[in-house]
């Protein structure tokens, strides 16, 4: 298995310098027999979401043999001359190709970014600040299972050394939610009692076993059949923002079998057909050899232009040419060529780093706000495919950024880093959660944590933050894993202004799934949170307490998507559930 088919993993280990040094004084015999014992469990898996066996990931536990951290503050700020936002060292170097012809791009608000009711992106829109939709009818505070929809599992293609299984849903994995108008409905391949509901919301998604499932919201019934691709999806889909019948979604593995490579696609939910694919593995353009796509799309509504960065470190803008005619029951695109914004520096021409936008883009104006694997957080200008600013967040980052606009007009972008690269060799370093100004690229504020990450588990934060509304429109809520040694979770409560902690809860195990806040009619704040330990918590969001506790007894790596005051969530092996909130 080579080094990129490696770092496609979500738990990826690094030979450091000083771990070779400790293999070699091993071999000589001066290294003794505790330290090989405490190495010897280091080995990495093929795949970190599925075990050799294919049951789930082992918990990683501390041992007598770990080392137990010295200890440091909960958490602490950055030294002021780090905040400035730079090129990396003026050298951050970016390539387009490509002669299609964009026309101008202006994302407006987040609330305005679809007239569909629902979640129908990865954090609901471009913003990226939350995926729930609706009202929540809170009154008992407590959780209820509604449904449960068996999936299945596909065999591991290059991403898994071709062994193994790919099983349920990974990360980032959310649902889509969305009530169709009537009127398209009666053009889908839809049944017909899903297309006489006129209440329906229709549950989409995208699992690893390579199929497309469509549910009733309310009774997890199928609405149509099934779509087998046959390539498994960690990612979430995105639905497009004006209403028509496509998705965007891309797969997370590369299979030898013609058909089966690593690509992006838009299928017609008409009829539930591909109707267009594009970057597939072996682009010439890309500076990374893996392909896949965790990130969501973004479509430019007025501009119709969709917009896809990729694994391989390319950034696609492809000016879409749709033609839907609802009365008739059709829809096409018609992409020109497709333009690429590519990037390099010293740092991803370093070994031990490497290229790829795993997390989603956020988006304002003609402006798109991208992280990616080696921890260089960038601005693009759109409209000129030219990078306004680069900051330097020091890790693997892998989380969606956040977008807020305040009171006061000014933008600031909420993200959190993984460790990775940074880690020593005894898996001990420190991840930050920043908030940054939008136009500048400053860091505004960040504050720093220890983490741990093992073989199996990357601590730090896999998570994107929820902006609080309502009552909690001062705080800003993220998860870190493996907090301290061990495997344990803690979601904190920032206050927004300053970064200071208005509250943390320990989870009972780490968590990659992202939290999401729903809302009662008196703007009362709830935060659903899931977790390793197959926790599904409804958490009061002004305190932290834990108000009641759902146990699906199967580890959640997904991030869940709410319609009101109901939860979709799909675990590693359980199903998909449907959830109340009571």
């Amino acid at each position: 298995m080579n080094q990129d088919i490696r770092r496609v993993m979500r738990r990826r280990k690094r030979r450091n310098p000083t771990f070779r040094i400790i293999i070699v004084l091993f071999c000589l015999g001066i290294v003794g027999v505790l330290t090989a014992l405490l190495l010897s469990d280091r080995k990495e898996p093929n795949d970190p979401n599925v075990t050799p066996n294919n049951s789930e990931v082992a918990i990683i536990s501390p041992t007598a043999e770990e080392p137990t951290p010295t200890p440091i503050p909960p958490f602490f700020a950055a030294a002021i001359d780090e905040t400035k936002p730079s090129y990396f060292d003026f050298t951050f170097e970016t390539d387009v190709t490509g002669d299609g012809e964009i026309p101008p791009i202006n994302f407006g608000m987040g609330s305005e970014y679809t007239s569909l009711e629902g979640v129908i992106s990865f954090r609901g829109n471009n913003f990226r600040s939350n995926a729930a939709y609706g009202t929540a009818n809170v009154t008992e505070k407590i959780l209820e299972k509604l449904w449960q929809v068996p999936t299945y599992s596909l065999k591991g293609g290059e991403g898994r050394n071709y062994s193994g299984s790919w099983t349920g849903s990974g990360w980032t994995g959310q649902p889509i939610l969305v009530k169709w108008p009537h009127s398209t409905k009666q053009i889908m391949n839809m049944f017909d009692w899903a297309k006489a509901d006129n209440s329906l919301i229709e549950a989409i998604y995208a699992t690893m076993d390579g199929n497309i499932y469509f549910l009733d919201l309310v009774t997890g019934r199928p609405t149509r059949d099934k779509m087998v691709i046959g390539v498994p999806f960690k990612g979430a889909g995105s639905l497009d923002p004006r209403g028509y019948p496509l998705l965007y979604l891309g797969s997370g593995d590369h299979y030898n079998e013609s058909g089966k490579e690593a690509r992006a696609m838009i299928v017609s939910l008409i009829d539930c057909k591909i109707i267009y694919e594009f970057g597939k593995k072996g682009d010439k353009f890309a500076l990374r050899s893996w392909t896949a796509y965790d990130s969501s799309a973004l479509v430019s509504a007025e501009a119709d232009t969709l917009i896809y960065p990729g694994e391989n470190g390319i950034l696609y803008v492809i000016k879409l040419n749709t033609h839907y005619d609802e009365q008739n029951g059709t829809i096409s695109v018609n992409p020109g060529k497709t333009v690429k914004l590519r990037y390099d520096s010293p740092r991803t021409k370093s070994k031990g780093y490497w290229h790829g936008y795993e997390g989603s883009a956020a988006a304002w104006k003609n402006y798109l706000f991208l992280t990616e694997n080696s921890g260089l957080m960038h601005c693009v200008d759109l409209n000129k495919m030219e990078v306004v600013w680069v900051q330097d967040i020091k890790d693997d980052t892998n989380a969606s950024p956040a977008f807020e606009i305040d009171n006061n007009g000014k933008c600031y972008i909420y993200i959190g880093n993984t460790l990775d690269n940074t880690a020593d060799s005894k898996g001990y370093g420190t991840v930050g959660f920043y908030k940054i100004d939008a136009e500048t690229g400053e860091i505004v504020w960040v504050k720093e944590r220890e983490v741990y990450t093992t073989s199996d588990v990357t601590g730090g934060v896999m998570t994107s933050a929820v902006l609080g509304e309502n009552k909690l429109k001062d705080l800003v809520f993220i998860v870190y894993a493996s907090y301290g040694n061990g495997n344990r979770g803690d979601m904190v409560a920032f206050n927004k202004t300053d970064g200071t902690v208005a509250w943390e809860t320990k989870l009972s195990a780490y968590t990659w799934s992202s939290p999401v806040a729903v809302y009662d009619q008196q703007g009362n704040g709830y935060l659903i949170q899931c977790n390793y330990s197959g926790n599904v918590y409804l958490i009061d969001g002004i305190d932290g307490t834990i108000l009641n506790t759902f146990n699906i007894e199967s580890n959640i790596e997904a991030s869940p998507a709410v319609f009101d005051d109901i939860i979709v969530i799909r675990t590693r092996v359980q199903g998909i559930l449907g959830i109340k909130i009571k």
